[in-house]
């Protein structure tokens, strides 16, 4: 299981601290939305179960990926994502 509150604490700091772009503090407030703790707005069921399901390397993989793409504003993106396997590289 993916401790995502760890991972956002790190994401967040290192953007700040100017040793990441901006597109990861997105994409992680991204995926803070997606994973969200129902009733929320933007909470998607199947990235909840996924990010618990994992362990962190692959939230971070996603994190790159999404960056990279620039998609952290596209949920079908993100969902098409964690359908896939997770053994490809970053494809955009």
């Amino acid at each position: 299981m993916a401790n995502l509150q760890h991972i956002a604490d790190r994401i967040f700091r290192l953007v700040d601290a100017g040793h990441l772009v901006a597109g990861y503090s997105a994409s992680m407030g991204a995926l803070i939305d997606a994973y969200g703790v129902p009733p929320a707005k933007d909470e998607d069921p199947d990235f909840h179960a996924w990010v618990d399901a994992v362990p962190g390397s692959a939230v971070e993989k996603l994190l790159v990926c999404m960056v990279r793409a620039g998609t952290w504003e596209d949920p079908k993106w993100l969902a098409a994502w964690i359908k896939r396997d997770q053994a490809v590289a970053c494809d955009g």
